[in-house]
């Protein structure tokens, strides 16, 4: 992976690791928060508390394994405290990653599968879009439970 693309890969996950932040502090002030969290779009699914806990971890996984380092654990507990804890965890573990350090290749499992991946197909083709999938699923929760949010929280870009 060529060091413009890994910097800019980098620099995708610590944005969006703070768009998380922005929502949950947002979250926070709300009364409602902890019915929020708890919010499921289907029942088989994972609520919006833990699935904004995958995509922190996701910050991490992104990035930790292609550069050898440890990942920080999901907190036992998803309320907007914790997840705002987490959320600082994983900034301090991941803030001095450089572009030149994601660069080993990662084995690792994805549901039941074993997967063996180039540290780009695993950021590009795994990783990276899990991140933004449990971002979206945890923002499409808290839109169905009638949270005040909208696009511009999501990607900090739109401006309505």
């Amino acid at each position: 992976m060529s060091d413009e693309l890994s910097e800019a890969v980098v620099e995708s996950v610590k944005y969006y690791l703070n768009r998380i932040e922005h929502i949950l502090t947002k979250l926070d002030q709300d009364e409602n928060a902890k019915r929020y969290l708890g919010v499921k779009l289907a029942p088989d699914m994972l609520d919006t508390g833990f699935n904004f806990a995958v995509a922190i971890k996701f910050a991490a996984r992104t990035l930790c394994p292609p550069a050898k380092l440890d990942m920080p654990e999901i907190p036992e507990v998803q309320n907007c405290a914790t997840l705002l804890a987490y959320v600082q965890e994983v900034r301090g573990v991941i803030a001095s990653i450089t572009a030149q350090q994601v660069r080993a290749p990662v084995s690792h499992i994805a549901g039941e599968g074993e997967l063996h991946q180039s540290a780009e197909d695993y950021i590009t083709k795994f990783a990276l879009p899990n991140m933004i999938f449990h971002i979206t699923m945890a923002y499409a929760g808290l839109r169905h439970a009638g949270f005040n949010i909208g696009k511009a929280d999501f990607d900090g870009l739109h401006v309505y």
